[in-house]
């Protein structure tokens, strides 16, 4: 995806018509920089801007956030990519953190535990670098951290890890609430990473399914969570 993007490109990341994309951004506060004399938006401040609205759009627009980038992406909508990635190991249930700064070393070591990426020292880097942005974590104790420059991390395939603390942690959620799930994503495409970001949202907005996650008795117990709660939102419902 280039640096730069047009409306239609932003119409197409949040499955939308372009005269929808159009008010949408018109009421955002995203700058435009000219390029070949037509408005482009900055990639990365964009997709900072989508993150942070994601959690207050409606079903249907976080739907068609969902798909829509899926589609962009090649992948099949109607299939269960997150617990895909997750299965395998990809879940742990019980790590020690007390602090944001400690479960952001525990992520960066885990992920280089999977043999996908390498450079621990630049993941919590990067990863502590977007959270001081703002903060990836949600008012119901789930948190999406990745890092802020994902073009910077070499990853052989994509990744996403779930973790749970011994104890729920501060990790600047609104009003000083803490957060116990950390979901890490680190998926080099934008589209993919967007399709994941919208559809765990869609997922944690069912606060059965948190209180179902921080209650499980062990990973393979969170995952099956995972998956029910994917295959319910499936387009074939399968």
């Amino acid at each position: 995806m280039e640096n730069y993007l047009t409306a239609l490109d932003v119409a197409k990341c949040l499955g939308v018509s372009l005269p929808e994309a159009d008010r949408i951004l018109h009421r955002s506060s995203l700058k435009t920089t000219l390029v070949a004399g037509q408005k482009r938006y900055r990639r990365d401040e964009l997709f900072q801007w989508l993150e942070s609205t994601l959690g207050s759009l409606t079903v249907e627009r976080l739907r068609n956030v969902d798909m829509s980038n899926a589609s962009n992406a090649g992948l099949d909508s109607s299939e269960t990519y997150i617990s895909d990635l997750l299965s395998g190991g990809r879940i742990h249930a019980m790590v020690p953190a007390r602090t944001r700064s400690s479960l952001i070393r525990s992520l960066a070591e885990l992920a280089v535990e999977t043999g996908l990426t390498y450079d621990e020292h630049l993941l919590v880097e990067q990863i502590s670098d977007r959270e001081d942005v703002f903060s990836t974590a949600l008012p119901n104790g789930v948190a999406f951290p990745h890092p802020k420059d994902m073009r910077s991390v070499y990853m052989e395939d994509n990744l996403i890890l779930l973790v749970r603390t011994a104890s729920p942690i501060p990790f600047g959620a609104p009003a000083g609430r803490l957060t116990g799930l950390f979901f890490l994503l680190l998926l080099p495409s934008p589209s993919v990473h967007l399709h994941v970001l919208a559809r765990l949202n869609r997922i944690v907005r069912e606060q059965a399914v948190v209180d179902s996650l921080e209650q499980a008795s062990d990973s393979i117990e969170m995952l099956e969570t995972i998956r029910k709660a994917e295959v319910s939102l499936l387009p074939s419902g399968k």
